[in-house]
């Protein structure tokens, strides 16, 4: 097994720890009356970038390196990755930034205008997809008082109180020590039974494989840091009959999808995200969760908001139609003129 497995495990032991390998990723979006958008996404540590989104120049991504000089030395700097591209609509955007994938971050982004005669509303939207991968569905690990609580969850960095502290604790060990540690086991027991098919031992073996699962589970629970090829150790405990040597290569490349996958869910677990978005009228109804000031609204939504389910953050504007008041004034007008010249005739 390769070392992310190892990695993976470490960091469902611990928790949903933030560690110094962290990164920032914030996303702004200016929205045009027309339903154009202006993408300007950044990552504050570069490499984190490849890891979580799949932006490419070829694509028509303009891309900025800005480095940022740190005061305390004259050596040191930071990097945050810029880039940016106009979209002709939320439907093209989605394309590119919402596309079906395990491995990177997916944003959907809805538009819609209405004309409301004295009004015209622009809503608004980004919804940052859940960033939990795993095939083991989560529902049987969470409780709608769980939902509840992240739907509650205040901005990145505000306080919460002691209770929503001591909740919030209990819940990332419910969904690391005990769902995530099930889910990444699954993903290798079905690798695990791949080989055994694909090798074509004799199908008495799944059996085999089948009666010892819990056995297996409880190994793997066990070892706080398995040694490369971990997986393929367990299935030689069993005496199941498979070339072991010859089988390392093949191994490593069928598990690629899974370490891919666990990448992506460790890495963007680590980000603090800032969504930004800017309406092209005044804001008069939204959910941001930090500032709401004339057309700007501003998100710092913490991981556990799309941990484990979507998160939409959404932003109405509205216009006033001056045409409308001036042609429903003429028209009241109008008829009030008609009205007293019937009356005096």
């Amino acid at each position: 097994m390769m070392k992310t497995f190892s990695w993976i495990i470490v960091l469902i032991a611990s928790g949903l720890a933030l560690t110094s390998c962290e990164h920032d990723v914030s996303m702004e979006t200016t929205v045009h009356e027309d339903g154009s958008l202006d993408k300007v996404i950044r990552f504050h540590g570069l490499d984190s970038v490849k890891a979580i989104m799949n932006l490419k120049e070829s694509s028509g991504w303009k891309r900025n390196v800005i480095r940022h000089r740190q005061p305390d030395s004259a050596h040191v700097t930071k990097t945050t990755l810029e880039w940016t591209k106009t979209f002709a609509s939320a439907e093209e955007a989605n394309k590119e930034l919402a596309a079906t994938s395990d491995t990177l971050f997916r944003v959907s982004s809805t538009f819609v205008k209405k004309f409301r005669w004295f009004y015209t509303y622009i809503h608004y939207a980004d919804t940052y997809h859940a960033i939990n991968r795993m095939k083991l569905s989560v529902e049987d690990y969470v409780t709608p008082e769980d939902y509840a609580f992240i739907d509650r969850l205040p901005a990145e960095g505000k306080t919460i109180s002691r209770a929503d502290s001591l909740y919030l604790s209990e819940l990332n060990k419910k969904l690391f020590d005990v769902y995530g540690l099930k889910a990444v086991f699954d993903e290798y027991y079905a690798l695990d039974i791949e080989l055994i098919k694909k090798n074509e031992v004799d199908r008495k073996w799944l059996d085999t494989l089948s009666k010892y699962k819990n056995h297996l589970f409880l190994e793997m629970g066990r070892g706080k840091e398995p040694e490369e090829g971990f997986a393929l150790r367990l299935l030689d405990s069993l005496h199941i009959p498979l070339p072991y040597e010859q089988l390392v290569k093949q191994y490593k490349e069928m598990s690629k999808p899974i370490e891919s996958k666990t990448n992506f869910i460790s890495t963007a677990n680590e980000g603090k995200y800032v969504n930004r978005i800017d309406m092209p009228w005044e804001i008069v109804a939204t959910n941001a969760d930090s500032i709401v000031m004339g057309n700007v609204a501003l998100w710092h939504p913490p991981v556990t908001k799309f941990l484990i389910k979507d998160y939409t953050m959404y932003a109405e504007a509205r216009r006033m139609n001056y045409w409308a008041v001036a042609l429903s004034a003429a028209l009241i007008g109008l008829t009030f003129y008609l009205f007293l010249r019937q009356r005096s005739s």
